[in-house]
C-alpha cells in the first residue's frame, strides 16, 4: 500500500471523505485538488510546507490536551473517558471525580495498568499514551464536570451523559396516529392580519384543525431574519436560529399596543389603514412594506413598556427582565447586532451584514462594539423586548395547542445552517468555515449539484468548545413545541461542503462527530419532552439508517418518493416512526404535480439542461401517475364505480386533479401505520403555484406567495371539512 501523503493525513485527520456514492449508485472518488480546496477552505494553507506546519502543530496540540474537551457517554459506548498521559505513567495512580449539575458527585481512583493491558492503548507517537479510564456507579443524564488528576497535574472536563432514545408524548409511545396541517405561516390570510401570517392567525388555526381532529400543526422556520432587509425572507437562510422572526408578531394582541393611546391613533388613521388594506389584499407578501408597518408598531409599544414597565418595576417588567437572564449572552450579542445591523444601514444601505460593517465593529468582543453597547443601551433593549414579544405570542399558542387537545402540539423546523451575514455567525464565527457553503452533490436534475450559500459549522472547533453552539442551538428551538423536526439531519453525521469559487460538483463531504451531537439532540429531547423529527431525505448514509430508528428519532416519508416503476410503497410498509406527507415546501404541490406544472415552470426558468431532459421528466412524470392511479385501485382506495366517476383512467391522467383524487391520496396516505401524517393547506386548497423553486433565487419570487382563502374560511367550507373528517377517520382506525 502506498504511503499517504501529508495531504491526505491532514484530510483524513479533518472528516474528508476519499469518496461517496452518487445518485446513480456508483462508487465516486474525491480528487487530491478537491480536497485541497476544502482544506483550504477550513484556513489550512495547502502548499507542500504549510501543510507540513499544520501536521507538526496538530501533532503538538494532541499531546498537551490530557483530556478531550467535552466526553459524551451514550449507553452504548464505552462508560468511561479517555485520558492522554506521558509513557512512564504505567504504574501510577489516576484520580477522578464527576460532580453533577444537580449537586452530588461520584469519584474513583486506579492505577494505570500494565503495557499489555487493553485499557493503554498505543498510538502512533513516542511522545504519549491514550487511556481508557472507566467510570464505576451511576451518573445522571445532564451536562457534568469530570477532574481528573495523576501525576501531571489536575485537568476538568465537560462531562455528557445521554440517553438512549429520543422522548415521545404518552401518546405516541402507546401508538396513537395523529395528523395535522403542515403550512407556511407566513402565508396565512386573514381580515387583520398585517400582511403576513402572524401567531394570532396560527392561534386560529389551532383552534379550526384540532376541532376536526387535528393533534398538532407543523410550521416553517420561525427563525430571526434580518429587521433592516425584509426582502431576504427565506426561513432557511436566517441571520439567527437561537431567536425569532419578529414580522409574526400580531402587535395588535399586545398590552403595549393595545393601552397606548398613541398606538391607537396611529393604527385608526387613514393612512395607516389604507396601507394594512393593501397589504392583506396583495397576493404576495410585501415584506418591506409590512416590516415598515410593524417596525413603526414595535417602536411605539417599546416606548410604552419602558413608561408603563420597566420604569415602575412592575410584574411584567420582572417577566421581561427574567427573559433576557435566561436567553442570557446569545440574546445580548443578538439584540446588539440587530441595533449595529440598523446603525450601520442607517447610513449606507449596503451594510446589509457584519461584513460590510467596518473592521472595528466585526467582532462582538472588540473594544468599538463594547463602548456601541454601553452607548446604545435604549436600541438594544428595544430589540430584546421584540424577541420578549415573539416568544411570548408563540408560547401562547403551544399553550393553546394543549388546551385545545392536541396530542403533539406545534411542531417546528430547524434550518440546516444560518446565513453568513447574521447574527448567529457574527456572535460565534470560529463555529463556522465562513468560506465554505453547505449543500448536496450533483444529481439528475442538477448536474453540478446544490450550493445552499450556508457556511458549515466546523466540526473540529464544536468539539474543542464543548459542543456549547450545537447545545444553545437544540435547546431554544426545542421550546414552546411539542416536537423539532431538523431539517437535513443527516448533517449529525456529514455535510456536503462547496469550495468558495466553484461549483458543488467540486466539493466533498465532510464528517461531524456524530455520536455525540445525535447523543446531544437525545438529551435536550427528554429535557424540553420534544419529539424529534429527524429529515432523512436524499442520499442517506448507512450510519444514519441504523442509528435514527435505534434513537427512537422520526424519520420524514413523502410520498411522491414512495413511487417507484409501477407501483408505490404499499400502505402497510409504512414505518411507525415517521412524519409521513404527500409533498413538502421543495417540491410541487398535489395539483401542479399532477398537471406538470411545476416542471413546465422549471422549464420557463431555464432549470432543465435541454429540453430532451424536460420532456423526459414529462414522461416519467406520466409513468409516476399511472403508479399511483394502480395503487390506488389494488390497495381498495378507488373502486371500478369511483374510477369510471372520475371519467375513466385516461380522463384522470389527462385533466387536473379533482378534490375527490385529492382526497383518495391522502386517505392512502392517512391509512399507513406512520404515526404522524402531514397535509399541506396548499394541497388542501388544491394551489398550483409553489412557495419555493429549488435552484432559483431572483428568478422566482420565492417564500412570497400567500394561501388564496382566509385561514378562518379555510376550514368552514363543507368540502375542506369531510376532507378533513376522512383523514381523521383513517387516523383512528385499527390497523
Amino acid at each position: 500500500m502506498d504511503a499517504l501523503t501529508p495531504l491526505q493525513i491532514l484530510a483524513n485527520l479533518r472528516g474528508l471523505s476519499d469518496d461517496y456514492v452518487d445518485y446513480k449508485g456508483q462508487p465516486s472518488t474525491i480528487s487530491a485538488d478537491r480536497k485541497a480546496a476544502i482544506l483550504s477552505a477550513m484556513g489550512y494553507s495547502v502548499d507542500p510546507d504549510g501543510i507540513a506546519k499544520s501536521l507538526e502543530q496538530a501533532t503538538e496540540q494532541a499531546a498537551q490536551q490530557k483530556l478531550p474537551p467535552v466526553v459524551v457517554l451514550r449507553p452504548d459506548s464505552f462508560f468511561g473517558f479517555t485520558c492522554r498521559a506521558c509513557p512512564d505513567v504505567r504504574g501510577t495512580p489516576l484520580e477522578w471525580t464527576v460532580h453533577f449539575e444537580s449537586g452530588g458527585s461520584l469519584s474513583g481512583k486506579t492505577l494505570f495498568e500494565s503495557p499489555a493491558d487493553s485499557a493503554l492503548k498505543t498510538t502512533d507517537q513516542p511522545h504519549w499514551i491514550d487511556c481508557d479510564i472507566p467510570f464505576v456507579g451511576d451518573i445522571p443524564l445532564g451536562y457534568h464536570r469530570l477532574v481528573a488528576s495523576w501525576n501531571e497535574g489536575v485537568f476538568e472536563t465537560l462531562l455528557i451523559q445521554t440517553p438512549e432514545t429520543s422522548y415521545r408524548p404518552d401518546s405516541l409511545a402507546h401508538g396513537e396516529r395523529i395528523w395535522g396541517p403542515s403550512i407556511q405561516l407566513y402565508t396565512l390570510r386573514s381580515e387583520r392580519n398585517w400582511g403576513i401570517g402572524d401567531f394570532t392567525d396560527l392561534a386560529e388555526l389551532v383552534e379550526s384543525v384540532s376541532a376536526l381532529g387535528a393533534g398538532f400543526v407543523g410550521l416553517n422556520p420561525l427563525h430571526a431574519l434580518y429587521p433592516v432587509s425584509p426582502e431576504h425572507a427565506s426561513p432557511y437562510s436566517p441571520s439567527n436560529r437561537n431567536w425569532l422572526n419578529s414580522l409574526y408578531i400580531d402587535p395588535t394582541q399586545v398590552p403595549e399596543f393595545l393601552l397606548s393611546d398613541s398606538c391607537q391613533q396611529w393604527f385608526s388613521s387613514e393612512a395607516i389603514t389604507a396601507r394594512l388594506h393593501s397589504v392583506r389584499a396583495s397576493q404576495q407578501v410585501d415584506y418591506s412594506e409590512v416590516s415598515s408597518l410593524k417596525w413603526a408598531a414595535f417602536n411605539r409599544m417599546y416606548e410604552g413598556f419602558v413608561a408603563t414597565h420597566l420604569a415602575l418595576g412592575t410584574a411584567r417588567a420582572k417577566k421581561f427582565e427574567a427573559f433576557v437572564e435566561a436567553g442570557g449572552a446569545t440574546l445580548r450579542a443578538h439584540a446588539v447586532f440587530d441595533a449595529l445591523l440598523s446603525y450601520f444601514y442607517a447610513q449606507d444601505n449596503s451594510a446589509w451584514g457584519w461584513p460590510m460593517w467596518p473592521t472595528a465593529y466585526q467582532n462582538p468582543r472588540d473594544d468599538a462594539v463594547l463602548a456601541f453597547e454601553a452607548a446604545h443601551q435604549d436600541a438594544i433593549q428595544k430589540h430584546l423586548y421584540v424577541q420578549f414579544v415573539a416568544k411570548e405570542q408563540l408560547q401562547a399558542v403551544h399553550d393553546k395547542t394543549s388546551d385545545c387537545g392536541m396530542a403533539l402540539g406545534l411542531y417546528r423546523d430547524l434550518a440546516v445552517g444560518a446565513d453568513r451575514g447574521g447574527s448567529e455567525v457574527w456572535q460565534d464565527p470560529s463555529a463556522f468555515c465562513i468560506d465554505a457553503s453547505v449543500g448536496a452533490p450533483p444529481d439528475a436534475l442538477g448536474p453540478i449539484g446544490q450550493n445552499w450559500g450556508l457556511p458549515p459549522f466546523d466540526p473540529a472547533q464544536l468539539h474543542a468548545t464543548g459542543y456549547h453552539h450545537f447545545i444553545t442551538l437544540i435547546r431554544s428551538n426545542m421550546q414552546s413545541c411539542g416536537a423539532l423536526r431538523m431539517d437535513h439531519a443527516m448533517a449529525l453525521a456529514r455535510l456536503w461542503w462547496c469550495p468558495p469559487g466553484e461549483t458543488a460538483a467540486e466539493g466533498c463531504y465532510v464528517s461531524y462527530p456524530f455520536d455525540d451531537l445525535l447523543g446531544i439532540v437525545l438529551l435536550e429531547s427528554h429535557r424540553q419532552h420534544c419529539l424529534v423529527i429527524a429529515e432523512d431525505l436524499g442520499t442517506v448514509p448507512d450510519i444514519v439508517r441504523v442509528a435514527f430508528p435505534k434513537a427512537e428519532l422520526y424519520s420524514n416519508k413523502v410520498f411522491y418518493f414512495e413511487i417507484g416503476g409501477t407501483d408505490c410503497t404499499a400502505p402497510q410498509d409504512y414505518p411507525a416512526n415517521a412524519l409521513a406527507i404527500v409533498a413538502n415546501h421543495d417540491m410541487p404541490t398535489v395539483a401542479a404535480f399532477w398537471e406538470g406544472a411545476d416542471l413546465d415552470l422549471r422549464h420557463r426558468l431555464g432549470l432543465f439542461a435541454s429540453d430532451d431532459v424536460w420532456q423526459q421528466e414529462r414522461t416519467h412524470r406520466l409513468a409516476s401517475k399511472v403508479a399511483v392511479m394502480g395503487a390506488l385501485c389494488k390497495q381498495g382506495f378507488l373502486s371500478d364505480a369511483d374510477l369510471a366517476a372520475l371519467g375513466g383512467l385516461d380522463a384522470v391522467l389527462s385533466s387536473p386533479i379533482t378534490a375527490a383524487l385529492n382526497s383518495v391520496i391522502h386517505q392512502y396516505l392517512a391509512s399507513t401505520p406512520t404515526q404522524l401524517v402531514a397535509v399541506q393547506l396548499e394541497d388542501v386548497l388544491l394551489l398550483k403555484s409553489p412557495v419555493n423553486v429549488p435552484g432559483t433565487s431572483h428568478e422566482y419570487d420565492n417564500w412570497r406567495r400567500k394561501l388564496t382563502v382566509d385561514t378562518k374560511k379555510i376550514f368552514a367550507q363543507a368540502p375542506i371539512q369531510a376532507f378533513c373528517r376522512q383523514i381523521d377517520l383513517r387516523r383512528k382506525q385499527p390497523l
